[in-house]
């Protein structure tokens, strides 16, 4: 019996240790499970914090591309930098610029850059343009090509600006087309400058657009409203516009150099000695006239009516200082462009004493002393600005003009 006994007892100690290997074993496969389960949770973890739109080599990837953007960017400003330096102040050529960005991104990228001021350049990165001024503004590459439902300048202009031509598209764009630019509205109101307060600007109240035309002067003036295409860039990437009118008027007085203070206050430079004792700060251009699609905005010159005269009528007007200058309406559709009723100046001087300007009433250049006349501003507008494609149409001048929506 004693036998028995000890054999059961050891039977059920045996079970007991089998039972317990069984639930040892189960236990390390649950813990097992366990583990795989969370490493695999750490994995995901790990691949989401390295991948994805926020991950890590994301984030790491697009710093990157950031700090290229970003170096892109000084070495552009850093050429115009030098070549307004090298031009001794007067202003951004298309040489010094090429030669800048030669010299800083290779000989080869100097065809990059186009046009005749304001110029664009392609970068690898983003497309600039840049104003004469040295102002630079960045584009993303492709941005202006996915806005919009217009077209471009480029799609528009045919380079077709007389009608007489067999080319000639009714409903292309062309030189002294209507644009809907909107400049604003005068905040206060400024009474025609005079003698008694020479080298100011005026003659608008509060609330009159800076888009129409002031009264005064010595025409008195008719009132020419909007703005008017004046250039397109040779490239076709950039419109400049001209006021129809003058939409504000300034007081140049007489005096030995005193040309050379208007013409400091005008333009921002000037080729002479001003007068120390007289007022001469620039005009900031930018600040009244600039608005939405508006890239710069300045004063004409006489180079400019130069520019513009060779380039789309004929080369008589460069040393000319005659009535010839400027045939009538209705000899010229384009003519209407640089015809004003009103007296305006061209901010460049004659001589020390004398500014130029477009005689209204003679139709031609000419200079005087110290009349009330007024300005006509020029804006260029930004690079690949959109149009409706469907102009309506303007009479001016016994001639239809296209009149274009920025879109």
């Amino acid at each position: 019996m004693l036998n028995k006994a000890k054999n059961e007892d050891f039977f059920d100690v045996n079970q007991a240790r089998e039972r317990a290997k069984e639930k040892t074993k189960g236990i390390t496969l649950i813990a097992l499970v366990i583990t795989i389960i969370v490493l695999l949770i750490l994995v995901a973890v790990s691949i989401a914090t390295l991948t994805g739109e926020n991950g890590i080599l994301s984030k790491a990837n697009t710093a990157g591309e950031q700090t290229k953007d970003a170096e892109e960017d000084e070495r552009v400003k850093l050429a115009v930098s030098t070549a307004l330096s090298d031009n001794l102040g007067e202003g951004l050529t298309t040489e010094s610029l090429k030669n800048a960005i030669g010299n800083e991104f290779g000989e080869d990228k100097k065809d990059k850059l186009t046009g005749t001021g304001p110029w664009k350049y392609e970068g690898e990165r983003k497309d600039y343009t840049i104003e004469t001024t040295g102002k630079i503004t960045e584009t993303a590459k492709g941005s202006q090509e996915e806005t919009g439902t217009g077209k471009t300048v480029a799609e528009l202009y045919d380079g077709v600006n007389n009608p007489d031509e067999v080319n000639y598209k009714e409903d292309a764009m062309h030189i002294g087309d209507y644009v809907n630019y909107d400049a604003g509205a005068w905040e206060e109101t400024k009474e025609a400058p005079t003698s008694e307060n020479p080298f100011e600007f005026g003659g608008y109240t509060a609330g009159h657009s800076r888009n129409e035309e002031v009264s005064g002067g010595s025409s008195g003036g008719t009132l020419y409203k909007g703005w008017r295409i004046w250039d397109v860039s040779e490239d076709k990437s950039t419109v400049t516009l001209i006021s129809a009118g003058c939409p504000e008027l300034y007081y140049h007085q007489f005096g030995t150099n005193y040309a050379y203070n208007s013409e400091k206050i005008l333009t921002g430079k000037t080729a002479g000695i001003i007068d120390e004792e007289q007022k001469s700060d620039p005009r900031d251009w930018n600040s009244d006239y600039v608005r939405g699609n508006g890239a710069s905005a300045r004063v004409m010159t006489k180079s400019d009516l130069d520019i513009w005269y060779n380039k789309y009528i004929d080369g008589s007007v460069e040393n000319s200082y005659n009535i010839e200058s400027f045939p009538k309406n209705t000899e010229n559709k384009l003519i209407s462009v640089v015809a004003c009723e009103q007296y305006y100046w061209l901010c460049s001087t004659k001589d020390g004493g004398k500014l130029d300007l477009v005689h209204s009433y003679f139709r031609c250049v000419s200079n005087s002393a110290n009349d009330v006349n007024g300005v006509r501003v020029l804006v260029s507008l930004k690079s690949g600005v959109k149009f409706n494609d469907t102009p309506t149409k303007e009479t001016h001048d016994e001639f239809e003009y296209n009149r274009w929506t920025i879109e």
